[in-house]
C-alpha cells in the first residue's frame, strides 16, 4: 500500500513509529507462516499485523524491553545498516511517545501474529467534539468550524496564528482572516476567548458557560 508521508504527517501519525513497527515485524516475523506483513492505514490510526506470535517471552517482558530474536541474522543485519536500535527498547520508546496523548498505542499477540495499533493523535469523532460543548449541536457548523473546534480541543487557549497553522494542514486554501471571521461569526456560543488581545486565546465553552 503506498502512503504518502504528508498524508502521515497530516493525520499525525507518527511516522519514526510506524517506520520502527514496520522493521520491528520485519525483523521478527515468522516467515514459516504462509502469510503477509499487512500495515493499514485508517483515519484514526495505522495497524501492523505480522505472522508469528511473541518469540520465547511474554507480553509483559516485551513490554518492559525484553530483547528475544527469531531472526537473529536478520536483526543482525538491519542494526549494521543502522535502520534498527538492537536494544529491545522499541516497545517501550512507542510508549513512552504517546504519554502526552489521551490515545495509547496497543500491542496484542496470539499464538500466530503480532497486531500493533498506532493511533491517530489528532483523530476526534464528531460526538468526541459536541459532548464537552452542547447536547447535541444542533446550529450548523461549516468544515471551518469543525476543524477550528478539533483544533482547539487538542490546543486549548492557542491564538489565531496558531490556529491558522494547524488548519492549513488540512485546509491549506483557508487564511487567518476566514478563521478570525468564523469565530466571531459562527462559533460564538461554542467557542471563547480568553485573556488579553495581545497574549490571551480560544477555548471551547463549556456546557456552564451557555
Amino acid at each position: 500500500m503506498e502512503v504518502r508521508l504528508s498524508e502521515l504527517k497530516q493525520n499525525l501519525i507518527p511516522v519514526h513509529l510506524i517506520r520502527e513497527m514496520v522493521l520491528n515485524a520485519i525483523c521478527h516475523a515468522n516467515y514459516f507462516i504462509r502469510s503477509n506483513i499487512k500495515i493499514e492505514f485508517f483515519p484514526d490510526k495505522a495497524k501492523i499485523t505480522s505472522p508469528g506470535g511473541i518469540f520465547n517471552a511474554s507480553m509483559d517482558d516485551i513490554m518492559n524491553g525484553v530483547q528475544t530474536y527469531r531472526n537473529p541474522r536478520l536483526v543482525h543485519v538491519f542494526d549494521k545498516l543502522g535502520m534498527i536500535e538492537n536494544f529491545g527498547t522499541g516497545i517501550p520508546r512507542t510508549m513512552e511517545s504517546y504519554k502526552n496523548y489521551g490515545v495509547k498505542p496497543e500491542f496484542k499477540a496470539t499464538e500466530n501474529f503480532f497486531f500493533v495499533t498506532l493511533p491517530n493523535v489528532n483523530y476526534l469523532k464528531n460526538d468526541s467534539i459536541t459532548d464537552p460543548i452542547t447536547d447535541p449541536i444542533t446550529d450548523p457548523i461549516s468544515d471551518l468550524g469543525l476543524e477550528i473546534m478539533k483544533a482547539l480541543k487538542l490546543n486549548p487557549g492557542i491564538n489565531t496564528i496558531k490556529l491558522s497553522e494547524i488548519i492549513q494542514t488540512n485546509l491549506p486554501s483557508v487564511s487567518r482572516d476566514m478563521i478570525k471571521n468564523e469565530l466571531k461569526r459562527n462559533l460564538t456560543v461554542y467557542v471563547e476567548h480568553r485573556g488579553s488581545n495581545r497574549n490571551g486565546g480560544y477555548y471551547l465553552k463549556s456546557k456552564d458557560d451557555k
